[in-house]
């Protein structure tokens, strides 16, 4: 694998994390205004904004966004190991900046979101970096096995459900600690809730068979071939539009059936969101990467809203945290407390707000002269900290979060 990469390529893994991080927002916010299982809410639709709004997010980024950035965090593992002296390299040279990743994720979700991703992030890829030493067919061999065992686990457990449906009954919710509660409080409830939410994450099997696929694509040339020429295969773009279209229609369709419905489950329509699951998250990798591929390419690339796109790439960690810090001050019941009191096509328009304005502050701290973001220059710090080797983190091979 080349050591360097052409600049249009690294614009458009810039542009596809930013996008998949204003997906975070969007997906998140709806955890801290309401309730921890409304990923889905059609029913809590009190206007035409809010299904489309709901439907825009579950179409494009619920299952959409985590999987990009699962896919370029094991790239990105890759990039760095591919930046290692020959001489010198070792696995060990990169667990410093996972620990200092987890000490990081644990600190966000005991005081800011309990469902925090970083630590998954940072357990994969201790457990994962090691096989950069081992030739990429041992990765690529790992992530096949990875990604058939979850098709069949999601493929048995929805039919399952449909076999054995029940009449549709009510879902269990319980609210977002920071939405319902005065501030000590929620700060009370996050240990635990971090324990059973957060770190659950890591038991997710296509997480590490993302993280594997993008090891594997980054150190093979196969991820720089892809965003170079993003349609250059036809077989691939096939393959990739199939599933997505496939996951995309086959949730809307379970979604007349209690699949999209935050306060009813129907077994029948949760079990096709299931079997969709993986053909979604797959077909959503393919969809961002090629827009982001096509928009790195074209002359869009210049444009303010790529500017600000990119710098969410550049500092996602930023982006992250700057997120759940904006929403739990907007929504904590002793703060701003502005949980239930509007439409999730309004929460939405926030999200959407918050990702700009983080994405304004990034690209202005960059331009000031900064090489990383606030959260990254905390990162590498602390990878000094716990690491005898320098940090050496590049402005794209930040955290995918």
């Amino acid at each position: 694998m080349a050591d360097s990469v052409a600049s249009n390529r690294l614009i458009a893994i810039d542009l596809a994390r930013g996008v998949a991080m204003l997906g975070v927002a969007l997906v998140n916010i709806h955890a801290f205004a309401a309730t921890w299982l409304s990923l889905y809410g059609l029913d809590m639709a009190r206007s035409a904004a809010d299904i489309v709004a709901e439907t825009v997010n579950a179409t494009l980024f619920t299952h959409r966004s985590y999987p990009v950035l699962s896919f370029l965090f094991g790239a990105g593992l890759a990039l760095q190991w591919a930046h290692l002296p020959d001489i010198t390299r070792r696995p060990k040279q990169l667990r410093g900046r996972l620990w200092a990743l987890l000490a990081i994720g644990v600190a966000h979700g005991l005081l800011l979101w309990p469902g925090d991703v970083l630590s998954t992030y940072a357990v994969v890829g201790l457990l994962v970096v090691g096989l950069l030493k081992f030739d990429i067919r041992v990765t690529l061999g790992l992530a096949v096995v990875v990604y058939t065992l979850t098709f069949a686990l999601y493929l048995s457990i929805g039919v399952a459900m449909i076999a054995t449906q029940l009449e549709p009954y009510p879902a269990a919710e319980s609210v977002a600690s920071f939405a319902a509660s005065s501030l000590t409080t929620a700060l009370s409830l996050h240990p635990r809730e971090y324990l059973d939410r957060g770190l659950m994450q890591i038991l997710v099997s296509d997480f590490w068979a993302h993280a594997l696929f993008g090891m594997w694509a980054a150190r093979s040339g196969a991820l720089q071939r892809f965003v170079a020429a993003p349609l250059a295969r036809p077989s691939i773009a096939v393959i990739g539009a199939l599933l997505f279209v496939a996951g995309s229609a086959t949730e809307l369709f379970a979604a007349k059936y209690g699949g999209w419905n935050a306060l009813t489950n129907e077994d029948f329509g949760y079990g096709l969101m299931t079997i969709a699951l993986l053909p979604a998250s797959l077909g959503g990798l393919w969809f961002w990467l090629t827009v982001a591929a096509c928009w790195g390419r074209s002359r869009f690339a210049q444009s303010t809203l790529a500017s600000l796109v990119i710098a969410a790439g550049r500092a996602p960690l930023t982006q992250f945290i700057g997120q759940s810090l904006v929403f739990a001050i907007l929504f904590n019941k002793s703060l701003v407390g502005w949980y239930g009191e509007l439409g999730r096509g309004t929460y939405s328009l926030i999200a959407l707000a918050t990702y700009l304005l983080l994405c304004a502050f990034i690209r202005a701290w960059l331009a000031s002269g900064h090489a990383h973001g606030p959260m990254e220059m905390v990162w590498r710090w602390l990878t000094k900290i716990l690491s005898a080797q320098p940090a050496t983190v590049t402005a794209t091979e930040g955290p995918t979060s």
